[in-house]
């Protein structure tokens, strides 16, 4: 607003309200709190107060408060519908004596439209307003008198509704509609891009030549090198049937869909999600998603997970929903099942529907679709940013803009991690609904993240291992994926937030597994990272280099990390009581070359004493210093030493 405004925080009285069955708070008196929900746009809203009555003689009011007691100058009201109905506007003293502010002029008109109506006294109150009351005249309107907001100001610039547009919303977008290898001249919608950006999953309805619904299939579309979208295909078996079929979500790593419905085995869906991944010899049949207390009181529904894989928010319509559709969250338990869904509360859910959710890489910010909030036609396109882990608490909705949402109802935002383009649903340019890209400026992407991918090989053969991967973050232990890594189904892909150091453990019977660590601590820009991870044979000849971060300069001191190197060392030799290894210690090139010589002897002196002390046998590990005589880097920087300060070890007998 232009000025300071203060908008109604309390309701004192009113004369009557709309009930709806089964609605709890549509079009109710608690909904002229706070600042108009519609306008700038008019239409008829549950979110605007409605008498429950129309074209009666009897006078209908509400009265109510503000967070503030002040002498004003202008009382603001949002008619929401029906503009010219109000009869009177009287203001309270904070000894409840009335003044009235404003008389309707017989010669105004009602008409069936809505507007902010401000009245503009030629002074300031002389007493402090403690309530407004407005009156309306509701008999020669012909449909709905709605009221949507009251607000006070001590200034004489006229209050206006305005559309929450999120500061870094783009000014201008480049829209581009992905043209026929997508859409088709049937209804396109439900678009969920891959975390790389190449895959893109989407619905298609066929509509025969008379409009009616047909079958309701999942397309799929993958970029060629050009990155021009190719020729859409069916998704075929087992994920599309005879039934209605979508994909909700994908995986960071690809190899992983979310679906809708429940499968079950006879060929029939039923009301629930399902999952489905990929294999050597295409996607498996979908299996059941298991969520505590699971319903839906909605036909319809939508998902999103987060990029690890351990929160989904979802839109659907409960016994405790503020409105209609609300935004859930779920939490992945260890046993993969899911926690009973929690509202996400009152600053994202409204009256209104909010569908289409969708959870951007950062794990912050989310993007969602509602009419709930002023926007710039039907369904509007809105982000709001995570502000605690109880993904409860959330800042104020703002819309991503008149250059990303239409007059028409836009949906289903999704965005690969890289955040600089984005897909949409929207009916722009034709009476059906098509899948759009968007390119998007910096100001208006999400945090920038970095995507790890690679594939575990052997360090011998250099061929590829079926393994566990595990992935850590230094600064929590709480931040952990876990993925199995199958050579068959492609690369590894893990998405990770950036200014931490990442610990990476691949794990496989029969080999060594050891550290390996990814430090974005000083990055800030979008990064794509292929790196390959290495199991080590358990194999006389096979070697391995302990983490790089094993040592800080000039220290012999285990870290942590080398720790949990050495712990699974131990654990080998234990189970292989014959294995002996060879460790090796190198330093950079770093002050005096002597000093250098007994800091490495110093490092393999601390890693066989640590050995010792978890119970192998001290002619089982032998050590040998370099110092700075056999670098692996050319130590012309910090980076580059740190990686000469390192442990080989070699397995020297099985």
């Amino acid at each position: 607003m232009s000025q300071k405004t203060y908008w109604a925080s309390q309701i004192f009285s009113f004369s009557s309200e709309k009930v709806i069955p089964f609605q709890q708070l549509g079009h109710k008196a608690v909904q002229v709190l706070g600042k108009p929900n519609v306008l700038p746009q008019y239409t008829q809203s549950a979110l605007a107060w409605q008498p429950s009555v129309q074209k009666k003689s009897s006078e209908e009011y509400i009265t109510v408060g503000f967070d503030t007691l002040m002498h004003i100058q202008q009382v603001a009201v949002a008619e929401n519908y029906g503009i010219g109905s109000i009869d009177k506007v009287i203001a309270f003293d904070s000894l409840a004596k009335p003044y009235t502010l404003y008389q309707r002029d017989a010669a105004i008109i009602p008409r069936d439209k809505g507007e902010m109506f401000n009245v503009i006294l030629p002074n300031k109150t002389p007493y402090k307003v403690y309530a407004i009351k407005i009156v309306l005249n509701i008999e020669k309107i012909k449909d709905a008198n709605q009221i949507d907001a009251i607000g006070i100001s001590a200034s004489t610039d006229p209050i206006q509704a305005m559309v929450n547009v999120a500061a870094d919303a783009p000014g201008e977008v480049y829209r581009e509609n992905l043209g026929k290898n997508i859409n088709s001249r049937h209804q396109e919608f439900a678009p969920v891009i891959s975390s790389d950006g190449k895959t893109l999953y989407y619905t298609r309805n066929y509509l025969s030549l008379f409009g009616k619904q047909g079958d309701q299939d999942v397309y799929f579309s993958v970029q060629d090198e050009a990155g021009n979208w190719q020729k859409a295909q069916n998704i075929g078996a087992p994920i599309n049937t005879e039934d209605k079929n979508a994909v909700l979500a994908v995986s960071a790593d690809g190899y992983e869909l979310l679906l809708m419905n429940k499968y079950h085995p006879d060929g029939h869906l039923s009301s629930g999600i399902s999952r489905t991944y990929r294999t050597a010899n295409g996607w498996s049949f979908p299996e059941e998603v298991k969520i505590d207390n699971y319903y839906n009181q909605s036909p319809n529904a939508e998902f999103s997970v987060s990029a690890d894989g351990k929160v989904m928010v979802m839109s659907i319509q409960r016994k405790n929903a503020i409105g209609s559709r609300d935004l859930y969250v779920s939490f992945r338990k260890p046993n993969n099942t899911w926690t009973e869904p929690k509202n996400l509360g009152k600053t994202v859910n409204s009256i209104e529907h909010e569908v289409t959710p969708f959870i951007a890489a950062d794990n912050k910010t989310l993007y969602f679709s509602t009419r709930g909030f002023s926007g710039f036609g039907d369904n509007d396109i809105f982000k709001s940013v995570r502000l605690d882990d109880t993904w409860t608490s959330w800042t104020e909705p703002e819309n991503l803009g008149p250059a990303v949402n239409t007059s028409n109802w836009d949906g289903y935002f999704t965005m690969p991690a890289s955040g600089d383009f984005a897909y949409i649903c929207s009916f722009s340019g034709g009476a059906k609904e098509d899948i759009y890209k968007l390119v998007l400026p910096k100001t208006a992407q999400p945090n920038p993240v970095a995507i790890v991918t690679g594939n575990v090989l052997s360090s011998n053969e250099r061929l590829a291992i079926p393994a566990k991967l595990t992935m850590t973050a230094r600064s929590s232990v709480n931040k952990t994926e876990i993925k199995q890594y199958e050579p068959s189904t492609g690369a590894f892909s893990f998405v990770i937030p950036l200014n931490d150091i990442y610990d990476f453990i691949p794990e496989a019977t029969g080999f060594i597994a050891v550290n390996e660590t990814i430090d974005l601590r000083n990055v800030n820009e979008y990064q794509e990272i292929k790196k390959d991870f290495y199991l080590i044979p358990i194999e006389v000849g096979s070697k391995g280099i302990l983490n790089s971060f094993s040592f800080e300069q000039g220290e012999a001191k285990l870290q942590p990390s080398l720790m949990r190197n050495l712990d699974r060392i131990v654990q080998v030799m234990k189970d292989n009581p014959t294995l002996e290894i060879l460790f090796e210690g190198h330093t950079d090139n770093q002050g005096d070359f002597q000093l250098n010589m007994k800091l490495s002897e110093d490092r393999v002196a601390a890693v066989k004493k640590y050995l010792v002390s978890q119970g192998i046998l001290p002619q089982r590990i032998k050590t040998k210093a370099w110092g700075p005589t056999r670098p692996i880097s050319n130590n012309a920087n910090e980076e580059q030493r740190q990686r000469n300060r390192r442990v080989e070890f070699t397995i020297i007998k099985k």
